[in-house]
């Protein structure tokens, strides 16, 4: 053997790449040790009840769909499914308890469309509606109607405006959170018309005072429905830029006003605190799907009047909050709604 042959095979590595190889290694074997860790939680999960948070009061739309959704997955997942009502903040109490909470699969969040405005509203929110939150799967999409007390005066949309116009600030509207004050502020802007906004912690609250004749006229989800055929409340219009197969006789605000352009709509989905492992979510997902998918949840949903999209997956959940909210930012920005 020549000496440079010899030299050759007795070279030693360099000690800074041999200890960078030694670190690129570590790291490797920690991330192959956590995939398998989250794939073997994924695996036994869940082990105890399940909490899923809803940011309003009980009778409202969301708790409409919380209830049932919390039923039929429990029984998926084999653990139940708690609904803990957390209304108040437009949504913030709700959404900052899971914001806060361990990314364990043990607290998810009944998110709604309104999740992702609150901060246009509300000063100084503890959360970014969008970086704190793992997006888990999304429900559906729902238009808004306004209606009014069957005793008020006014029996179309055109009425309404012109009471307005000829009783400035007379006319009350309720609203129960982000979107429906939006959707409120917006209407008093197309129609040009003066409308005290009454704000509630919810949609129960504000249907009983709108049955009650407290206040004239609400923002509402399709879930007040039965009272619109009982004759107590008498739907006007709808927020969506389509008329509604349960509502086919009502107009849209986009008819009744031409021009304006007006689709106020929102969403409901499933989301978790951030850093969720994946297996947890995909685990999570699944169980939704199947849930969402059974006939009879069909059925409910589509009497709320909700949507159900071909697309129910994180991505596209992830998809719909990111764009609604730059959507929806210009809608509040043009109704000169500010941070209260």
């Amino acid at each position: 053997m020549t000496p440079e042959r010899s030299r050759a095979s007795t070279r030693v590595i360099p000690f800074h790449l041999l200890l960078a190889s030694m670190r690129i290694l570590s790291r490797l074997l920690l991330l192959a040790f956590a995939l398998a860790a989250s794939v073997a939680f994924a695996q036994t999960y869940p082990t105890k009840p399940i909490r899923l948070v809803v940011p309003f009061g009980p009778g409202g739309s969301a708790d409409a769909i919380a209830r049932p959704l919390a039923d039929k997955l429990g029984t998926v997942l084999g653990q139940s499914v708690v609904v803990d009502n957390r209304p108040g903040g437009l949504t913030v109490i709700g959404a900052d308890l899971v914001a806060k909470a361990p990314p364990d699969g043990y607290t998810l969040y009944l998110m709604p469309g309104t999740h992702v405005l609150t901060p246009l509203m509300v000063q100084k929110v503890p959360y970014n509606p969008i970086a704190d939150f793992t997006p888990v799967a999304l429900l559906g999409s729902q238009p808004y109607m306004f209606v009014s007390n069957s005793q008020q005066p006014f029996k179309s949309f055109g009425d309404l405006v012109a009471y307005a116009k000829a009783n400035p600030e007379k006319l009350s509207m309720g609203v129960s959170d982000a979107v429906t004050l939006t959707a409120a502020s917006a209407l008093r802007n197309v129609a040009k018309i003066d409308i005290t906004i009454v704000n509630y912690k919810g949609g129960g609250p504000q249907n009983n005072d709108l049955l009650g004749n407290q206040i004239a006229t609400a923002v509402v989800t399709p879930n007040t429905m039965p009272f619109v055929t009982e004759g107590r409340l008498r739907a006007l219009a709808v927020t969506s830029p389509a008329r509604v197969p349960f509502l086919p006789d009502v107009p849209t605000i986009a008819e009744l006003i031409p021009g304006s352009h007006f689709d106020v709509q929102t969403w409901y989905g499933i989301a978790a605190p951030a850093k969720l492992p994946r297996a947890i979510v995909e685990r999570l997902h699944a169980a939704i799907a199947k849930v969402i998918a059974e006939p009879d949840m069909n059925r409910r949903l589509a009497d709320l009047g909700i949507v159900i999209p071909a697309d129910t997956s994180p991505e596209a959940t992830a998809a719909i909050m990111k764009n609604y909210q730059e959507r929806m930012t210009k809608l509040v920005q043009a109704a000169g709604i500010k941070p209260e």
